[in-house]
């Protein structure tokens, strides 16, 4: 038995050693491409930011452009040129190797506001760099009808509108429910502002298990004109008030948004990328996010947002 077990043993060793090979990968160099993120709105100016890539292997952290040329054209005709703003910065937040960093941006401007039914493209180009372009179609304009609320449950507000589907395009919709609400309790203020949680068993939302009576809940929610193609749509959903009480807010506002096919195409690749393409112990998939930018990097998405105002 002594003899069998140190055979054995060795064995495995010479296995495991034999398995410790080396394999040498000669990764090409990158070449950077410039990188635009935009998202054109309805309810504001154009605005757009500018960076280039860098390798993923590089030590190399990627930086806003400044004196790029940017050109803002309308169903194919130049309207505007873009101008950095210098004066105004945000921060992109992202992660590294050493942990969460921040990389400080600018946003190149027009004074112009896209309205929907439109085509809209932006042209990019630096003496560095490859020129690049990106175009979205920011849909037309929703009409919210037959608005209802329902504030006669103590424990939940029951929310109903419709509207209709445009025929001539496969749509894309967005649903969010802002509120600001302010509660004395024992003598003490509770306040709270931001996106409510709402629940829904609408069979266009994407769904799963009912939870609780509902296939779907969440705060915002993406979803498709597939099962009503041109037609009258009524959507309901509810809101709990474990908490606050519909009289005890300020304002709440309801948000439902006709995207553009890139900008659905957009943040189904970020949703999935951000739930799969985590690296674990046993690996991840690799998502790719979506890019409509020629010869580039970046997303140029757009929306046309229709804002109510909920009254008490």
């Amino acid at each position: 038995m002594n003899k069998l077990y140190i055979f054995i043993l060795s064995f495995f060793l010479i296995s495991c050693d034999s398995m410790q090979t080396i394999v040498e990968v000669e990764i090409p160099p990158h070449e950077p491409v410039l990188v635009l993120n935009g998202k054109l709105d309805t309810d504001t100016i154009v605005h757009v930011m500018l960076s280039h890539s860098v390798g993923a292997f590089d030590d190399e952290t990627p930086n806003c452009i400044i004196d790029a040329e940017v050109l803002l054209y309308k169903d194919n005709v130049l309207l505007d040129t873009l101008i950095i703003d210098l004066e105004n910065s945000d921060y992109i937040y992202y992660w590294s190797n050493t942990g969460e960093d921040s990389l400080l941006m600018y946003y190149y401007k027009s004074n112009y506001v896209p309205t929907g039914g439109h085509l809209y493209k932006i042209i990019a180009s630096h003496s560095d760099y490859n020129t690049i372009e990106a175009s979205t179609f920011i849909p037309n304009n929703l009409e919210i009808m037959n608005l209802n609320i329902d504030t006669n449950s103590s424990e939940l507000v029951q929310f109903n509108f419709s509207f209709i589907d445009d025929q001539s395009n496969q749509n894309f919709y967005e649903l969010e429910l802002y509120a600001n609400c302010t509660k004395v309790w024992d003598e003490e203020e509770y306040d709270y502002s931001g996106n409510v949680t709402i629940f829904s068993n609408d069979p266009s939302f994407p769904g799963g298990i009912p939870f609780s009576g509902y296939s779907y809940s969440g705060e915002i929610v993406l979803f498709t004109d597939v099962l009503f193609n041109g037609e009258e749509k009524n959507i309901s959903f509810d809101v709990y008030t474990d908490e606050f009480s519909f009289a005890d807010c300020d304002t709440v506002l309801l948000e439902f948004s006709n995207f553009s096919n890139e900008t659905y195409s957009y943040y189904n690749s970020l949703g999935s990328h951000r739930d799969k393409g985590e690296l674990g112990i046993f690996g991840g998939e690799v998502i790719p996010v979506y890019t409509n930018v020629n010869n580039g990097l970046g997303a140029l998405i757009s929306v046309n947002s229709q804002s109510k105002f909920l009254s008490k």
